[in-house]
C-alpha cells in the first residue's frame, strides 16, 4: 500500500464467497479469523480508504443460504473489523443480483454496475441511492470491455459512466481496472480486456477519461 499523491484503497478480504461458506462452522470461523487478522495488520494505514467485507456474494449462495444468515455473518465480519480497526470505515461491495441485501451497519454502500446504456445507468443509479439511503454510495467496479467494443468504445462509455455517476451524487468510483493483464482463481483471464493500460501496459484511449 501507498499514500502518495492522496491515492487511496478499498481494501478487501480474500475469502471463498463463490462456495456454500455457511455449511461448515470451521470455514466460518476461519473466515473470520482472516479478516480479523488483515485489519489488524493493517489498522490505521494511510493509504486506506475503507475495508470491504467481500465482493458479490452470488446470488445462488445468498439464496442457499438464505438472506439472513448472509446478513448477521456480514454483520459479525463487520463486527471484526471494527475491533481491530475502530476509526475505519466499512463496507461491502454488493451487486444488482443482491441488491436486496439490507445491511444497515455499514459506512457507505459499494456496488459494482456494469450498464453500457446511459439511460439504464442514469435510471439504476437513482434506484441505489434510494437503497442506500443517508450513507454514501461508492461505484467499487464500472468499465467497458475493450476486446469486444473496441478501445473508443470503450473510453466514450467510460466517459459518460463516470459523468452519470457524479451527477447522480455517488461519492466515487473504481474503474476497472489499470490494467488488461487480470487473473483471477489461479488463471489468465485471455477473453476480457477492461484495463485502461493493454496487457504491454500501453494506455489506451480510456485513460484520458478517467
Amino acid at each position: 500500500l501507498a499514500a502518495a499523491n492522496g491515492i487511496r484503497v478499498l481494501v478487501g478480504f480474500d475469502w471463498p464467497v463463490h462456495v456454500t461458506f455457511l455449511e461448515s462452522r470451521k470455514q466460518a470461523r476461519e473466515i473470520e479469523a482472516r479478516v480479523r487478522e488483515g485489519a489488524r495488520l493493517l489498522a490505521g494505514h494511510e493509504a486506506i480508504l475503507g475495508w470491504s467485507l467481500g465482493n458479490e456474494i452470488p446470488g445462488p449462495v445468498v439464496r442457499w443460504h438464505g438472506r439472513r444468515r448472509v446478513e448477521r455473518f456480514l454483520a459479525g465480519l463487520c463486527d471484526e473489523v471494527r475491533t481491530q480497526d475502530p476509526a475505519g470505515l466499512v463496507s461491502y461491495v454488493s451487486y444488482p443480483t443482491t441488491e436486496y441485501l439490507e445491511l444497515p451497519f455499514l459506512d457507505f454502500a459499494s456496488f459494482n454496475v456494469y450498464l453500457e446504456s446511459r439511460d439504464r445507468l442514469a435510471a439504476y443509479l437513482a434506484r441505489l441511492q434510494n437503497l442506500a439511503g443517508e450513507r454514501p454510495l461508492l461505484m467499487a467496479e464500472l468499465g467497458l470491455d475493450s476486446r469486444q467494443h473496441g478501445e473508443e468504445r470503450q473510453a466514450e462509455v467510460l466517459d459518460w459512466q463516470l459523468r452519470e455517476l457524479f451527477e447522480a451524487g455517488c461519492a466515487g468510483a473504481f474503474v476497472f481496472s489499470w490494467t488488461a493483464d487480470w487473473y483471477c482463481g489461479g488463471r489468465d483471464i485471455v477473453d476480457w480486456d477492461f484495463g485502461l493500460t493493454t496487457r504491454t501496459r500501453e494506455p489506451k484511449p480510456a485513460l484520458g477519461r478517467a
